[in-house]
């Protein structure tokens, strides 16, 4: 009887800490494709960014308080060399794009690469980053004006230091 009494306590244990480790962000449940390597490195890469993502959504905030769209976030992982220069821009009419860089985990709770995004006005923005150590990186595209569409199609453009690989990668 005290056997199972443990067993059941150790269980709801467990089960407590498993929810609780969900609730420091949502972790990506898309990621884009294609691989991007030294032959195929620029792009242009066409995303669409309606639906993706959508546990990222405009409660949670990244780079001091922006938030995500409402109706959809892009992430690209990408593979960089050490202290490599590279530049991302995003074009779309569909909605004003705004980009950030995470290293280490693809969740909406990240930090951002140099506490930063990037976003203009204008259905083009350009994020350039330099100098950071070599490491798995994700590109997150979203729109964080709280108006008009907040998603849709767009093309991404890479322009950097070789090698620069984009992957794609999915969680079940």
């Amino acid at each position: 009887m005290k056997q199972n009494k443990l067993v059941s306590s150790l269980l709801i244990a467990g089960c407590l800490l498993g929810v609780g480790s969900t609730a420091f962000g949502a972790a990506c449940s898309n990621i884009q494709a294609p691989v991007i390597d030294s032959s195929n490195q620029a792009g242009p890469f066409a995303g669409n960014s309606c639906g993706n993502n959508a546990a990222f959504n405009g409660a949670s905030t990244f780079c001091g308080g922006v938030q995500y769209s409402n109706t959809g976030t892009d992430v690209w992982q990408v593979t960089l060399g050490a202290a490599q220069n590279f530049t991302f821009t995003v074009t779309t009419a569909a909605f004003t794009p705004d980009i950030a860089l995470f290293s280490g985990a693809c969740t909406d709770s990240a930090a951002c690469v140099n506490n930063t995004d990037y976003s203009t006005a204008s259905p083009t923005t350009t994020a350039t980053y330099t100098g950071n150590p070599a490491g798995t990186y994700f590109i997150v595209i979203t729109d964080s004006t709280a108006s008009g569409a907040q998603c849709g199609a767009y093309n991404l453009s890479i322009a950097g230091t070789l090698p620069v690989k984009l992957q794609n990668f999915s969680i079940n």
